[in-house]
């Protein structure tokens, strides 16, 4: 039943929580065109990795997540935060690719990191999947395993 969905609106409150009211109007305008059911990945930045491994390297996994697998066009409308996908397969296709690509952006899971203390212990981000499922009205959550190694 569509009411058991959120509001967009509701959602990037949600999702972006620090973020300003401007902010969260480009949000916005930049969800209204996805297509129904397309998978959208979001990713909100983590500020300890960012700071561990600097801007310029945030900016390239970023660059790659809306570009992986496309010739000549992105994923995220410059945003570096919003990338439109046309089906889960090409989501975690890319996944799979930026994983391999730059691995210091993924981590070991908390369970793990005692048997590998020299890997990565934190992710690049927070990944949330949201998809359209009418006009103005979605389903989202955080993928809080996204960027496990």
């Amino acid at each position: 039943m569509l009411s058991d969905y959120y509001i967009i609106s509701e959602a990037v409150k949600t999702i972006f929580t620090h973020a300003s009211d401007e902010e969260r109007a480009v949000y916005e305008r930049q969800l209204e065109n996805i297509k129904k059911l397309d998978p959208v990945l979001i990713i909100t930045p983590n500020i300890t990795w960012i700071n561990q491994h600097g801007v310029p390297a945030y900016n390239a996994v970023m660059d790659a997540f809306a570009t992986n697998g496309l010739s000549s066009r992105r994923r995220d409308e410059n945003s570096r935060t919003i990338f439109h996908f046309t089906g889960v397969t090409e989501l975690y296709t890319a996944r799979r690719n930026i994983r391999n690509d730059f691995p210091d952006a993924f981590y070991v899971s908390p369970a793990l990191q005692p048997q590998h203390p020299t890997s990565q212990l934190y992710p690049i981000g927070t990944a949330w999947i949201l998809m359209t499922v009418g006009k103005r009205k979605s389903d989202f959550g955080e993928d809080n395993q996204f960027f496990y190694f």
